[in-house]
């Protein structure tokens, strides 16, 4: 029988390989250029996306529909959550090579210091889905750190930086998708709170 540990690894691998894989088979067919790199970038972002989404779902469509496919959803968060640290390491393994390739590249502070904050929170969480690390956080600080990473993804991947963004395709591709699921998660909220009964 396959331990919790090695499931957990087995999912990020495969997840972490298979993006980076996607890209470079793209790649070796595409010309090598930093345009082409930078669009492995943005479309492993998005292949990202649904797993962060399915997340946020799992739990308030389990409250809201009880059917055994939201439960099923529900048992395997765990996994999604571990599926979509391991699409963003690839992702993350694409940015590094693309400043390799095009070390004349300018990454701004402000975006370093996002991204680092958030790839930070990502890997704690992945870190803290084994069972080991998560009884020594304990349940109170588990969920804390837990839902912070979560709340810092939607932040990064959805919030909109300006104006303009609010009428940009490649946001609304985003933040259209997530305020679906953040009205469903205060729609469960609402049901299960003791003044929405």
């Amino acid at each position: 029988m396959i331990s919790s540990a090695s499931k957990n690894w087995t999912v990020f691998s495969l997840l972490t390989v298979l993006t980076v894989g996607c890209a470079a088979a793209w790649l070796s067919a595409a010309e090598l250029v930093d345009d082409n790199i930078r669009l492995t970038v943005r479309h492993s972002v998005q292949f990202a996306y649904p797993f962060l989404l399915l997340v946020l779902l799992a739990r308030p469509l389990q409250q809201l529909l009880r059917k055994p496919w939201t439960a099923k959803l529900l048992q395997n968060r765990r996994f999604l959550g571990i599926a979509f640290a391991g699409v963003m390491t690839g992702h993350l393994l694409l940015i590094i090579f693309r400043f390799r390739f095009s070390p004349e590249l300018d990454y701004p502070v402000s975006k370093l210091i996002l991204g680092g904050s958030c790839y930070a929170l990502i890997y704690l969480m992945f870190i803290t889905s084994f069972n080991a690390p998560a009884r020594a956080l304990g349940p109170k600080l588990w969920k804390w750190l837990h839902r912070t990473g979560l709340i810092f993804a939607i932040f990064i991947f959805a919030i909109p930086r300006s104006i303009a963004d609010l009428t940009d395709f490649e946001y609304l591709k985003l933040g259209v998708p997530m305020l679906i699921v953040l009205i469903i998660r205060f729609a469960a909220w609402r049901r299960s709170s003791p003044q929405g009964n």
